[in-house]
């Protein structure tokens, strides 16, 4: 699947919101729109995306992408715009609009259908309507379909002027013949109709998608609906803008880097700290005598930890839990662990009572809920049973603003000190409780950049974050600058303590 997205607007109705750089550049906290889209692209599994730029379009440079112009964007519209990027037309496609937000959900839905062309209708419309009192009704792309969900009248109009059921959200999903089919219709259209009034546009070269839509339907062409709740949010206005940045939940949700574990499975075995024997012995020693007993290691990943507990005692009996598949079919299936998909939230089918040991090496940061996961974990283990948790930290207070702005642009995570992880046991009732710091010393920023499934973008400005800053983080880091390569200390947490 690939995406396309159509960016060659000036925006115009956002006044001076929008002045002087493309719709898709304006900020909604910290990220630009495109920066949104891109990111909920890459975790739903689309990495290959293309931009149709015009308007201002030089300022639209992100790594990574590919670049298609319109030159003559200001007496076109979105059909032209798509048709720049003829040659990336071909397979499954996405075709976006650059000038809304959504969430992942979104774009799974769309993608999961089976339909050669479908598209995402927003069926709570009236709900967003009022709140968009500034909107002219007959801008609004409406869409009118029957109970197979197949659309009968679509394109831009009052919604009073048919029976409305829903508003077109600016995505489509076409299959490979799907698009094939796109294609032919908009060549034969364009022929018939080039420089003449087509649709609702006065002239064909001024139509936008729907009308296309609309003379497609019309022939009989199948398009269907992907039916959309919630989780879409359209930003042309003023007041949309103003709306976008109020709902702060909506934003949240939409804006935060999230984590695509089965992209990110395919490098996580080449990440130079995952195997680091500095890590993986500090929590060997601190598991003791293992022999005959019963362990679970949890965000197992591709089972580092659980090799490293087996070779020093191969008679215990080892389990492993982690969200993605992927990353645990990349286990070496010779060690024969007991692996499951599993929740560190939830660690159902698990009794109580169960585990003499239980492990979590650099999971506990993407927890969302700690109070939730550190009862599982206290509820799993046997009395007397032992619990390990490692966590990187910051190298010291001085750089926690520098450590949280890296992972800004990396994932949305928890930041631990040491004390932190100390009191999430001690909360919990864990007694005997001890530490101890492990530095992995000349780490190579390169290596885990590049093996971190990240858009080119993010590796980019976190590179540049490194080289441009202070001193003084520079030598908390320890950093050392070597053949275009940053050498760096990383400081980690091991605590452990026993129920």
């Amino acid at each position: 699947m690939k995406a396309i997205i159509l960016a060659a607007g000036e925006g115009s109705r956002l006044g001076k919101i929008g002045e002087g750089r493309p719709k898709c550049l304006i900020k909604i906290g910290d990220n630009t729109l495109l920066e949104i889209q891109i990111n909920t692209l890459h975790v739903c599994g689309i990495d290959d995306i293309s931009i149709v730029r015009g308007y201002e379009g030089e300022k639209i440079d992100v790594p990574g992408l590919k670049y298609y112009d319109n030159p003559d964007y200001a007496s076109t519209n979105m059909s032209h715009s798509l048709f720049c990027a003829w040659k990336e037309m071909a397979g499954d496609i996405l075709i976006l609009y650059a000038d809304i937000l959504y969430e992942e959900q979104v774009i799974k839905r769309l993608i999961e259908s089976r339909h050669d062309i479908a598209l995402g209708v927003m069926v709570n419309w009236k709900e967003a309507i009022r709140q968009r009192t500034k909107i002219a009704l007959e801008e609004l792309e409406m869409v009118y379909f029957d109970s197979e969900n197949r659309i009968r009248e679509i394109g831009k109009r009052r919604p009073e002027e048919y029976e409305t059921q829903g508003q077109f959200i600016g995505i489509v999903k076409c299959s490979h013949r799907g698009i094939e089919i796109l294609k032919r219709n908009y060549d034969r259209v364009k022929k018939l109709y080039s420089g003449k009034p087509f649709g609702q546009a006065g002239v064909f070269e001024k139509s936008w998608l729907t009308d296309i839509f609309q003379e497609m339907t019309e022939l009989g062409v199948p398009l269907h609906c992907v039916i959309i709740e919630r989780g879409w949010m359209e930003i042309d206005t003023p007041e949309d803008y103003e709306r976008a940045l109020t709902d702060t939940q909506f934003v949240r949700r939409v804006a935060r880097m999230k984590t695509n574990w089965n992209h990110r499975s395919g490098f996580y075995n080449r990440l130079d700290w995952t195997g680091r024997d500095e890590l993986l012995n500090a929590i060997v020693e601190m598991a003791g005598v293992l022999r005959s007993k019963k362990v679970l290691d949890i965000g197992t990943g591709t089972g580092k930890v659980l090799m490293a507990l087996k070779k020093q005692c191969p008679e215990a009996n080892y389990y492993g839990v982690d969200i993605c598949q992927n990353m645990l079919d990349k286990v070496d299936a010779s060690y024969d662990f007991n692996l499951f998909i599993r929740d560190m939230e939830n660690l159902h089918g698990f009794q109580d009572n169960d585990f003499d040991l239980v492990t979590a090496r650099m999971v506990f940061h993407h927890s969302k809920n700690l109070e939730k996961t550190m009862t599982e974990v206290y509820r799993v283990l046997k009395p007397m049973g032992r619990f390990i948790l490692c966590e990187g930290n910051p190298p010291d207070l001085c750089s926690i603003p520098f450590y949280k702005s890296i992972f800004r642009f990396k994932e949305d995570r928890i930041t631990f000190l040491l004390d932190d992880l100390v009191n999430l046991l001690v909360r919990q009732g864990f007694q005997k409780i001890t530490s101890r710091t492990v530095i992995l010393k000349d780490m190579s920023l390169n290596n885990w950049l590049e093996n971190s499934g990240l858009p080119f973008r993010n590796v980019d400005i976190i590179r540049k974050m490194h080289y441009e800053c202070d001193v003084f983080i520079k030598n908390a880091y320890n950093m050392k600058f070597r053949n275009a390569d940053i050498l760096m200390d990383w400081k980690f947490s091991v605590v452990s303590g026993i129920k």
